[in-house]
């Protein structure tokens, strides 16, 4: 059972509240309003704390289909044909475009797709990896150019996936609420 969802990194920092020497005003550059982005697609398991990601130019369909990909890989779905995964998203089109539907059926239903209540990304525990991730990688930071930003990006998800302890430790509401 896999939660996934996207987020959106920018070259424009997320600005935030931090701490500061008294009388200094910290100083972030920024891009201007029309830096560059991609797209973090990833997926979390609350139960093992395994996580994946894939980043991808935009939020469309070929970024989630790069995604399911991604999980058919990594769940060896092709060698388990009876092998079932189901993935949590939200009701992004993306997620729902009629490409994505014909992958789907092309591979046997062996990924199952359930959509999350609308408007509801506090059922989504990815959501609580996201926010770890901004705090640390994105929030009052300035990268100049996009690969320094999917390096920063890629380092944090290889931390993650090390220390499946500290994702159960992230979503740790969602552990004890499918457990209970």
């Amino acid at each position: 059972m896999l939660y996934g969802d996207s987020m959106k990194a920018s070259l424009l920092p997320t600005i935030t509240r931090c701490w500061t020497r008294i009388g200094h005003q910290r100083v972030i550059p920024t891009p201007g309003p029309h830096a560059a982005k991609c797209w973090d697609w990833g997926v979390v398991d609350v139960v093992s704390g395994h996580t994946l990601h894939i980043i991808h130019p935009r939020r469309n369909n070929i970024g989630f289909r790069r995604l399911l990909a991604a999980i058919a890989r990594e769940y060896h779905l092709a060698d388990y044909p009876n092998r079932q995964v189901v993935l949590f998203v939200d009701n992004d089109q993306a997620h729902k475009a009629k490409v994505v539907e014909r992958l789907l059926d092309k591979h046997n239903h062996q990924i199952r797709v359930k959509f999350l209540a609308p408007y509801s990304p506090e059922f989504n525990p990815q959501e609580d990896i996201w926010q770890h991730l901004r705090r640390r990688v994105t929030h009052n930071h300035y990268f100049e150019h996009i690969p320094a930003l999917t390096d920063a990006l890629d380092e944090f998800h290889r931390h993650l996936q090390a220390d499946p302890a500290q994702v159960l430790r992230l979503t740790t509401k969602w552990t004890k609420l499918i457990a209970a």
